[in-house]
């Protein structure tokens, strides 16, 4: 009975492990407001060049076994910008789990008027190679049925995405669904609904310009995801004589940070954002820290608009 008991307890905790890990498979970024691309295809070659972004995050530093993810990601306009392609690759490590994934993208580009604003379509297309190494699992009954059972909880995961991205010079927003298909992550009865769960973003920002040297981005990103809170971020950035931009981060009763990006050349730029957490976990102060990094490769027949808003 107690060994019944054991297995059903370990059972229950690996269940909200799986759970906590993939009910949010869109991994966790403060710098959606500068690389679009991260979640909606639409947004691949808005940025009228060939853009490369970088990114390394390590949430609740730390904290053994917590978040740590890098990602990078690629795109660019083609046939006289009418088309945009890209290329997403993530990788993104919880305790036991490390998943790897990697996502190509397609954008049709609408040029609506003499201002250049756009409304763009896009798909994305790719997999999640989800594995899972429990060698370092400290247990307590060797004898356990889900340790000497080798159960599978690896998954290659086939999925697909859309998004759609309305933008000017001063203004976006846009609407995607990263992943549409909500796939099992293991064979394994006893976790029948271990599932990627599906989300939706609605994201939009705009700029004011303040004088001749501050602009004022306000932003805003909802998060919907069926069964769990609704999820919203406030953002806050200004920029100062093109170069710099200084930014706060709140994400409703959650967590609250800062962030700064430089550019360094219109071309280059390189940021860092700190968040820490506004929820029960904040007694044991986790803090999350971020690094990114940008490059626009351009023609050299062709001049990169500066400064840059999105």
């Amino acid at each position: 009975m107690k060994n019944k008991m054991k297995i059903k307890k370990v059972l229950a905790c690996f269940a909200l492990m799986v759970n906590f890990g993939f009910a949010q498979q869109e991994i966790q970024n403060s710098f959606y407001m500068f690389n679009g691309s991260v979640l909606n295809p639409a947004y691949a070659g808005s940025r009228d060049a060939l853009s490369a972004v970088a990114n390394y995050r390590n949430q609740w530093s730390g904290w053994k076994g917590a978040p740590v993810s890098t990602m990078f990601t690629i795109h660019t306009p083609l046939v006289n910008e009418s088309i945009g392609i890209g290329l997403n690759a993530v990788n993104d490590k919880i305790g036991p789990t490390n998943k790897s994934a990697v996502f190509g993208d397609f954008a049709y580009r609408l040029k609506l008027n003499s201002k250049n604003d756009r409304l763009c379509f896009g798909l994305r297309a790719g997999a999640d190679l989800i594995r899972n190494d429990f060698n370092n699992v400290k247990i307590n009954d060797a004898a356990d049925p889900l340790v000497t059972g080798n159960t599978n909880f690896n998954t290659n995961a086939f999925n697909v995405g859309a998004g759609v991205y309305y933008y000017g010079k001063k203004h976006f927003v846009g609407i995607t669904v990263p992943k549409m298909l909500a796939n099992k992550l293991t064979t394994d009865p006893n976790f029948a609904n271990s599932t990627q769960e599906i989300h939706a973003y609605l994201i939009t920002g705009f700029v004011v310009k303040l004088n001749s040297l501050w602009d004022l981005k306000p932003g805003a990103a909802v998060k919907y995801t069926a069964n769990a809170p609704l999820s919203i971020d406030g953002n806050l950035s200004v920029l100062y004589n093109k170069m710099i931009w200084f930014g706060l981060l709140y994400r409703h009763g959650a967590a609250a940070g800062a962030n700064v990006v430089y550019n360094v050349t219109p071309q280059l730029h390189i940021g860092y954002a700190y968040d820490f957490a506004l929820t029960s976990m904040k007694t044991y102060n986790p803090s999350s820290h971020e690094i990114m990094i940008g490059f626009d490769f351009m023609k050299k027949n062709k001049a990169l608009k500066s400064p840059r808003y999105f």
